[in-house]
């Protein structure tokens, strides 16, 4: 585990749009083959997923700074946030860490209302820490008994089939996705008066 692959754990949850467990997992993956001592891994994993989400709650506070976007912002929406926050700011920012979708949007907006720093750091410290444990228990623990290695190996040389497989998925879920829209704008068109 070098320097430079922690650097690209932390910026590729910074600066991508992949999810996060991808880039995790894949990292961690790659360790477990390595053979690298998985508490090392863990803790050198946490400290990056922390660092990424410090990052978050930073830019939060800057665009809070510029007074465009303050303006842009109204007050009503600002103080219903800010409320909300302080009442269940610690526990939605551990929360957030294990619900895709407003993990990254929570330690914005808390650098927004500009949560307590020490709040805010406790809760992404024993978040972070939980994450990361978690998710290297799980990595190590299947590299153990079955093997990254073996796994990638699998899929590699059985690629066409594994690609198959996903477009299908892909497919599948796009096709109910569009009938269910459908059938909602059918029932919208029979509703009287819409």
């Amino acid at each position: 585990m070098e320097i430079i692959e922690l650097l690209r754990l932390a910026a590729g949850i910074m600066f991508t749009p992949i999810s996060d467990e991808v880039i995790l997992l894949s990292s961690l993956g790659i360790w477990a083959a390595d053979g690298v001592n998985p508490y090392g891994v863990w803790l050198a994993s946490w400290g990056m997923v922390f660092v990424a989400f410090l990052w978050f709650y930073v830019v939060g506070m800057f665009f809070r700074s510029i007074p465009l976007f303050n303006k842009w912002m109204s007050t009503k929406w600002l103080n219903k946030a800010e409320k909300m926050l302080s009442r269940y700011g610690f526990w939605a920012v551990m929360v957030s860490f294990f619900v895709p979708g407003v993990r990254h949007p929570i330690h914005y907006v808390a650098g927004i209302m500009r949560m307590p720093l020490r709040k805010y750091v406790t809760a992404t410290l024993l978040a972070s820490s939980l994450y990361t444990g978690v998710w290297t228990g799980l990595v190590f623990t299947f590299d153990e008994k079955v093997g990254v290695e073996f796994v990638l190996g699998l899929l590699l040389d059985h690629l066409p089939l594994v690609a198959a497989v996903v477009l299908i998925v892909v497919l599948t879920l796009f096709v109910y996705r569009r009938r269910k829209a459908l059938k909602v704008e059918e029932v919208i068109e029979k509703t009287p008066g819409c």
